[in-house]
C-alpha cells in the first residue's frame, strides 16, 4: 500500500489522506491555500494521535483532530489562514516593489521609463486620442494574459482555485482600469488644451501598469511555489 511521507515519524496511507481530504472538503473549502493548510494541520495532528494510540480508530482520530481546533472548528482556522495569506501577499508586494528601486531590478524600471517615453515620442505625435486609448487598452489586455495564463495553468493542475492568484488578477485589473481612466482624461486634455504634461504622465502610467503586471506575476509564482510543495506531498 502506497504511503505519503510527512514531517512526523510515521506515514499515512493514500487512502487515509483521501479520507482527511474528504472530511475537509465537506466544510466547503474551495481554495488550494485553505485546503492545503488545513490538510497539513489535520494530517500532522492525526499522525500524532495514532502514534500515541496506535489502536485508535482512524475516523475517531480525525474527529479528535478536528475537535482540537475549538468549538468553531475550521471556521476560526480558516480565518487565520486567510489573514496569513493576506499578510504574506502584502509583504511580498512590498518586497517586489522595493526590489525595483534597490536591487539590479532597478535597471528594469529604468528600461521601462525609457521605453514608455520613447513610445510616446515616436508613435503618438500624429495619432488621435481614440487611437492612443485603443492601443493602451490593447497593451493592458496583453499584460493581463500573463497572470490569466498562470491562473488557468495552476487551476488545471491543482483542481482548485487559488485565492492569491485570483486576488493578483483582480488587483492588476483594478490598477489598470484606474490608470486607464486617468490616461483617458489626460489624453482628452492633450488633444483639447495641448497639455505639455502628457509625455510625462503617459510614461508614468505605462511604467506603473507594466510594473503592476510584473509584480502580480511574481506574487503568483511565490504562491505557486509555496503551495505546490504541499500539494505534491499529498497528491
Amino acid at each position: 500500500m502506497k504511503l505519503v511521507q510527512n514531517q512526523s515519524t510515521m506515514s499515512l496511507t493514500v487512502e487515509q489522506i483521501a479520507a482527511i481530504k474528504a472530511f475537509i472538503n465537506k466544510r466547503g473549502f474551495n481554495t488550494i491555500e485553505v485546503e492545503m493548510e488545513a490538510l497539513d494541520h489535520m494530517a500532522s495532528k492525526v499522525e500524532t494521535l495514532l502514534e500515541e494510540k496506535p489502536d485508535m480508530n482512524f475516523d475517531l482520530a480525525i474527529t479528535k483532530a478536528h475537535a482540537d481546533l475549538g468549538i468553531f472548528g475550521f471556521a476560526t482556522f480558516e480565518d487565520a489562514i486567510l489573514e496569513g495569506i493576506k499578510v504574506g501577499s502584502r509583504r511580498k508586494f512590498k518586497q517586489e516593489l522595493i526590489s525595483y528601486l534597490t536591487t539590479p531590478k532597478a535597471l528594469v524600471l529604468l528600461g521601462l521609463i525609457i521605453l514608455g517615453f520613447s513610445i510616446q515620442q515616436t508613435f503618438f505625435e500624429n495619432l488621435t486620442a481614440i487611437t492612443i486609448m485603443g492601443g493602451f487598452f490593447f497593451y493592458g489586455l496583453l499584460l493581463s494574459s500573463i497572470p490569466i495564463y498562470n491562473y488557468w495553468t495552476t487551476f488545471k493542475e491543482w483542481g482548485k482555485k487559488s485565492l492569491v492568484i485570483q486576488n493578483s488578477i483582480v488587483g492588476f485589473y483594478i490598477t489598470f482600469f484606474l490608470f486607464a481612466r486617468g490616461l483617458g482624461d489626460i489624453t482628452r486634455i492633450e488633444f483639447t488644451d495641448g497639455s505639455r504634461a502628457f509625455p510625462f504622465l503617459f510614461t508614468l502610467t505605462f511604467v506603473l501598469i507594466t510594473l503592476s503586471a510584473l509584480i502580480s506575476v511574481s506574487i503568483m509564482k511565490w504562491s505557486i511555489n509555496s503551495f505546490t510543495e504541499k500539494w505534491l506531498k499529498y497528491a
